[in-house]
């Protein structure tokens, strides 16, 4: 009896768990990613994903989401500082 239940009772209980995970997974795998809700990397305020840009950055493929609002300030930062920069001429 025992050998009934590890050679044949196991091995489906452990399917019908997988098989119930995955279909539970994909099910999830579904939802469009605009829907989603992420952090922008600079300001932490939460955007959808549609208003988000992605960037992977660094070795080991980090992926960072950027507002449009965050990624203006850096831009207009950095002109700025391109703008001293030449000026003093460093």
């Amino acid at each position: 009896m025992l050998f009934a239940i590890f050679v044949i009772v196991t091995p489906i209980a452990v399917w019908l768990i997988l098989h119930f995970m995955s279909r539970r997974k994909s099910s999830v795998e579904t939802t469009e990613p605009e829907d989603l809700l992420e952090v922008c990397a600079v300001c932490q305020n939460e955007f959808m994903m549609s208003e988000l840009l992605e960037k992977e950055i660094g070795g080991y493929g980090r992926v960072y989401c950027f507002c449009g609002q965050c990624i203006e300030t850096l831009y207009h930062e950095s002109q700025k500082k391109n703008k001293t920069n030449i000026e003093t001429g460093e």
